[in-house]
């Protein structure tokens, strides 16, 4: 049986693989709301029906209430997206479209969504070790741990299986509620500093 330190255990190795945040919230203080599957289709995301780990390739939001319906604590993790001021300064007046085509917002994001599935993994993996045979980590945005997802219309499997991870988004979760919820509220849109939003089901 897990030891009662657990969550807090956790919340300090978070800390230690370099999160800014980890909070434990109650599972019931998880927000799910189906229209932020909607925004995953209008405007309509690139990942969407591409992105093994994005909609409608994971399960539905009825499905993931069902099964969030059965925890009872979570970890809310946050590490840093380094956007700073200056660099979104000189993307004023652009397009989002191109921005997101931007060479180095790509490499931005890139490498510190793959740091951050890292950190999730580790700490998905500590809690299986600890005995919450559930744990479960949800990371935040698509999975960019391929330059190029094989997508789901190619029928080949996923090459990093066991490190892949669906977002919180893609269950339904409203994160800037959740995140509020924590006590670890981040602005919309952000203004000083944007971050990285995951969660770790616990038990």
């Amino acid at each position: 049986m897990p030891s009662p330190a657990g969550p807090d255990k956790l919340c300090e190795l978070a800390f230690s693989y370099g999160a800014t945040a980890a909070v434990v919230l109650e599972a019931s203080a998880i927000v799910l709301d189906s229209r932020v599957r909607l925004k995953c289709m209008i405007p309509r995301c690139a990942n969407y029906n591409h992105n093994l780990m994005c909609p409608p390739n994971v399960m539905s939001v009825d499905e993931f209430s069902k099964v969030l319906g059965r925890y009872r604590r979570s970890i809310v993790i946050q590490y840093p997206i380094p956007l700073d001021k200056e660099f979104m300064n000189s993307l004023e007046g652009q397009s989002l479209g191109d921005i997101y085509e931007s060479g180095e917002y790509k490499e931005r994001i890139t490498k510190s969504e793959r740091e951050f599935q890292g950190i999730l993994n580790r700490l998905e993996s500590d809690a299986l070790q600890m005995g919450y045979r559930f744990a479960t980590a949800l990371t935040g945005g698509p999975c960019r741990l391929c330059d190029e997802c094989v997508g789901q219309a190619s029928g080949q499997r996923c090459r990093h299986p066991f490190q892949s991870r669906p977002s919180m988004e893609a269950m339904g979760i409203d994160v800037y509620l959740t995140a509020k919820n924590a006590g670890i509220p981040f602005e919309v849109p952000a203004k000083d500093g944007a971050v990285w939003n995951g969660l770790l089901l616990i038990d």
